[in-house]
């Protein structure tokens, strides 16, 4: 029989549409799909079993507990450990995919050099020459850590400069420091005690202070209240999350935030609703209107809200000397419901600022966010684990990344009491890494290791048997066996909490009114990281959550 070319296409037709009704297509696509996922090159999931291990994040100064999920020696899940007595579970998007952060394309693996490939040598013989040159400042964004002692002593051995790059917390504190003396690091705000809360722009229930700290408080003593135990009134120009959950909004132009705060002062005294603390702003009530929008008789009932339930305290987004000023006025400063010391043991340091003269070499620490970059002609060592779209740093030195290091996580921020805890390194980095403390251990040796450190102040916790350890059961340190098992504990995930003792007196001395400052944009989690560095997940928990929107998007 002869086939034509037309009977080949015919059977040819008929054979695929009966092969796509049988298994056999289906079969071959499975098997072709197990058999590249086994390619040797395609990364494989651990089998391992996996682990639960406690501990805290170290991306900020917070440093929330966390609930890790390990397998394999590597870190595959997180989220907020419930037993933190801080943040009691809560954590930001960042906290939540910190995890993926080790594996980020951006991710710094090896030593730069204007933008060339170098080495550890190189990098260290470069740094000891600056040194032998002339004077090192050091930039440290996360201070009283044990890699901070660290930095601070080779600083001061080498006729340089220690310096701090604060958070917007620290800096709303900066103004007490001044007047009082008392390190602003030491200082805190004794929320647990407050009965009013006046914030000028401060984002406090949408990822101001320790995330859970205040919206914790917020659910227990004023959510769904029409008359909360804790009053919570909120002065900025954009209906923020905040001002939409807060007891009260107050809308006013963001440049008249430091003109309110004289005008409400002024009310104060002359009403006599407080006594008489400091000097008596200028302003009058019809200069302060025309600037806020507000008439006279508002913020007169606004001053004899604020008055008529104490303890109350005024909170700034940012470096606000006018806003400090009302605290003192207030009385809110060294009282139960105010601004506290939460620790004596802190020590004053310099606050960074972003022209450095004089100097022969400039070290930035990991900790230091991104959006600080130094005006400096100086050689600058940048250490970073991830790289950062604005950095100028002429030595670029690979860091390690999220919970690839030991160390130790002291009181975060405008914190009302001191707390301690301990990070152990969780995963190993896959190329060579240092910190900085490390980096100048090896370059001088008489230098003491953060490691060390960590040992020491563990051994003078366990020494003054004060304060209780916060995991799975809570204990007082004056029932724990030895130092050793104090450490063990806090290497497990425990957070030292200091015993609460009443407020210590703090003398602000005040002669006159301050001058009002540019008002800034309250920074959210992300300020830190740029957009390039999020995980995907942070990215999709961050729109998801709803958190704090910018400026431009509110008023779109």
């Amino acid at each position: 029989m002869k086939v034509t070319r037309r009977d080949l296409l015919v059977w040819s037709a008929g054979a695929a549409a009966g092969l796509m009704v049988t298994p056999v297509p289906w079969k071959i696509l499975d098997d072709v799909s197990i058999w590249s996922q086994n390619w040797p090159w395609i990364p494989q999931p651990t089998r391992d079993p996996v682990e639960i291990k406690n501990s805290a994040c170290t991306l900020c100064p917070k440093g929330c507990g966390l609930r890790v999920r390990v397998a394999g020696g590597w870190p595959v899940g997180v989220s907020g450990s419930a037993t933190h007595p801080v943040t009691q579970g809560a954590l930001c998007p960042l906290g939540f995919g910190a995890h993926q952060l080790n594996w980020h394309p951006q991710r710094i693996k090896s030593v730069r050099h204007a933008n060339q490939n170098a080495s550890w040598a190189e990098a260290r013989a470069a740094f000891q020459k600056a040194c032998a040159e002339g004077p090192v400042v050091v930039l440290d964004g996360y201070p009283n850590r044990a890699a901070s002692c660290g930095l601070e002593s080779f600083a001061r051995k080498n006729s340089g400069s220690y310096r701090v790059v604060p958070t917007p917390e620290l800096r709303a504190l900066q103004p007490y420091e001044s007047w009082s003396g008392v390190p602003a690091a030491s200082l805190g705000y004794d929320l647990e005690n407050t009965r009013t809360i006046i914030s000028f722009g401060a984002p406090l229930l949408d990822g101001w202070g320790s995330p859970g700290s205040l919206t914790r408080l917020w659910a227990e003593r004023a959510a769904g209240m029409s008359d909360p135990q804790l009053r919570l009134i909120q002065i900025e120009p954009s209906l923020s999350r905040t001002a939409a959950r807060a007891w009260q909004w107050i809308p006013i132009p963001a440049e008249s935030i430091s003109v309110l705060a004289a005008g409400l002062a002024r009310v104060l005294v002359e009403q006599k609703l407080v006594p008489t603390h400091g000097p008596i702003p200028s302003v009058n009530l019809s200069e302060v209107a025309a600037q806020t929008g507000l008439t006279p008789s508002a913020m007169e009932n606004l001053a004899r809200t604020i008055a008529g339930r104490t303890p109350a305290v005024a909170i700034a987004n940012d470096f606000n000397p006018a806003i400090a000023a009302l605290n003192v006025l207030l009385g809110a400063v060294g009282t139960r419901g105010g601004i506290i010391r939460n620790s004596a043991d802190i020590q004053k340091f310099a606050f960074a600022e972003t022209d450095i003269p004089r100097a022969r070499a400039v070290v930035l620490d990991s900790s230091v966010p991104w959006d600080f970059v130094p005006r400096t002609s100086a050689e600058v060592f940048h250490f970073a684990a991830w790289q950062g779209e604005s950095d100028r740093a002429d030595w670029l030195l690979p860091a390690p990344g999220f919970l690839e290091e030991l160390t130790d996580v002291p009181t975060a921020p405008a914190f009302a009491f001191a707390t301690y805890a301990v990070a152990p390194a969780l995963s190993k980095p896959q190329f060579e890494v240092h910190s900085a403390a490390e980096f100048m251990v090896q370059c001088d040796g008489t230098l003491t290791s953060p490691e060390k450190t960590i040992h020491a102040r563990c051994q003078e916790i366990f020494q003054r048997r004060a304060g209780s350890l916060y995991g799975q059961a809570i204990t007082q340190v004056d029932k724990i066996e030895s130092a050793q098992k104090l450490e063990e504990q806090l290497s497990n995930g425990a957070v030292w909490v200091a015993s609460p003792s009443h407020p210590a007196k703090l003398s602000c001395a005040l002669k006159q009114w301050p001058e009002s400052v540019a008002p800034t944009d309250a920074p959210g989690w992300s300020a830190e990281w740029p957009a390039a560095i999020l995980p995907p997940l942070a990215s999709k928990l961050y729109v998801e959550s709803k958190l704090r929107e910018t400026p431009e998007r509110r008023d779109a």
